[in-house]
């Protein structure tokens, strides 16, 4: 068998058969263009079904739904499908470890009745061996209003360079501007090395943006309160993207717990977890 780089790997979308999944089919498009690489609908079934074939025919269905969705976008992206068996967030987790990124939306067909909205996607994101992007696309098919925000939590530990890069890659892809929420320790630090490197970096993209207003990027910076929920609370309408590291378990309960999804319930703010 031929070995795959990681720059190969697909970005692999979960399918349920909900309105919700075919949106963030049609937000991973973008994702697998700009990689270059194939977009993976994975649909999950039960093993235990009394009717196997009838959840292998809805699985088949599902993927043709978000299959046409995704073909009508008319973009150059590579397609392809796959069905899985088991439970859905372990089924997922074991396919990111051979994807780029996940993506799922932000309520899925198991979440209810007997699930809360949103448990799926959540335990997935705080699961996965990739990046894992929460989808939240009310209107899919009509552009966004106004050049909404991509949000990124950075701190000084080694998983803010990261999160920093990741917003200024999802600005350039979606031609949005940025606002970083910044968490500087007030004395240095074991890791003062890292946490310059950031700041550097976010200072050189402040100055670019602050000195030329034809600047590809369009960044501002504010400290971060000692909650990010209050910030979702009050910014969710304006915000298309949230970021935040995986590493910091606090904050990524945050965003993607009850609160955090009760923030941006109807809103078109996704989550992007990183790893």
């Amino acid at each position: 068998m031929m070995n795959m780089n990681r720059q190969d790997l697909p970005v692999v979308v979960g399918i349920d058969g909900s309105k919700h999944a075919v949106r963030a089919s049609l937000w991973a498009v973008d994702e697998a263009v700009d990689r270059d690489v194939p977009l993976l609908l994975a649909c999950v079934i039960n093993p235990h079904a009394k009717d196997l074939e009838r959840e292998y025919a809805y699985a088949q269905h599902a993927l043709h739904e978000a299959w046409v969705a995704v073909e009508a976008t008319g973009k150059p992206v590579k397609l392809e499908s796959t069905v899985l068996q088991g439970d859905p967030v372990e089924q997922l987790t074991e396919a990111s470890r051979s994807a780029q990124l996940v993506c799922v939306g932000s309520t899925g067909m198991d979440d209810s009745p007997h699930h809360e909205h949103g448990t799926t996607s959540a335990a997935l994101a705080q699961a996965a061996y990739v990046p894992v992007a929460i989808v939240r696309r009310r209107h899919p098919h009509k552009p966004l209003c106004d050049p909404l925000w991509i949000v990124a939590a950075v701190d000084e530990s080694p998983g803010g360079g990261a999160v920093l890069q990741a917003a200024i890659d999802e600005a350039t892809l979606r031609k949005a501007p940025v606002l970083a929420l910044t968490r500087w320790p007030s004395a240095p630090t074991s890791e003062a090395d890292d946490d310059r490197d950031v700041r550097a970096r976010l200072d050189e993209y402040l100055a670019e943006a602050r000195d030329d207003d034809a600047a590809e990027i369009q960044i501002c910076a504010l400290p971060m309160s000692e909650h990010i929920g209050g910030v979702l609370a009050q910014s969710a309408n304006i915000d298309q993207l949230v970021i935040v590291d995986a590493n910091d378990p606090v904050l990524t309960t945050e965003v993607v717990g009850p609160e955090g999804r009760k923030s941006l319930r109807h809103t078109n703010c996704s989550v992007l977890v990183l790893r």
